[in-house]
């Protein structure tokens, strides 16, 4: 075996763990927790397989600097084997197929899905649940203005339907925003420092 042989065998060896390593996480997770966290929602992201991941927190679609609006369970599912990012607002209401008024109600949710052009309600008929999402395709690259133009609209189609599906549904959907008091109204209670010790 020659000089040069002998060098370059242990050289490739070495590199055959980082090889078999390959991938351990989805090819677009850094990215969705960075994107989420400059949009101001706090997601815990973690990968599922080397090939799929879930981000789940709580989200409003107020933006930065405005009064809090209705908060959200933000949902986002990423498979490198489909190549999407399948965002929704998880728990938006619920409809079982027992309440009164189910006909109705099933009848304005496909009038609705008519409606909207970005995002779609489901429902689940084992459990009731109504979920209002969009899917994002990410086959060719992770696309930031899309990915947040998707984000944002789920979060605005959310409050603008809240309150019908939450009168359809006869349940309350997300969080409500706190109210803030009339004008004129006096402060609340003042708060006491704690003195130092």
């Amino acid at each position: 075996m020659n000089r040069a042989l002998r060098l370059a065998l242990p050289l490739c060896l070495s590199l055959v763990p980082v090889a078999a390593h390959a991938q351990t996480e989805p090819r677009y997770l850094n990215q969705l927790r960075a994107e989420l966290q400059a949009m101001g929602i706090a997601a815990q992201c973690a990968p599922a397989t080397a090939q799929a991941g879930v981000c789940r927190g709580t989200a409003s679609s107020a933006p930065a600097g405005a009064p809090a609006g209705r908060r959200y369970t933000l949902v986002l599912e990423y498979s490198d084997q489909t190549d999407t990012v399948y965002v929704f607002l998880e728990r938006y209401g619920s409809l079982p197929t027992d309440a009164p008024t189910a006909a109705a109600a099933f009848r304005r949710v496909a009038e609705i899905n008519w409606e909207m052009l970005t995002g779609k309600l489901e429902w689940s008929s084992r459990t009731g649940e109504l979920r209002l999402g969009a899917l994002m395709h990410t086959d060719s690259n992770f696309d930031r203005r899309a990915f947040r133009g998707v984000v944002r609209a789920v979060l605005r189609l959310g409050d603008r339907y809240a309150a019908e599906i939450a009168q359809l549904t006869g349940r309350p959907v997300g969080e409500a925003p706190a109210t803030p008091p009339p004008a004129g109204a006096p402060p609340g209670p003042a708060l006491t420092p704690v003195p130092p010790r």
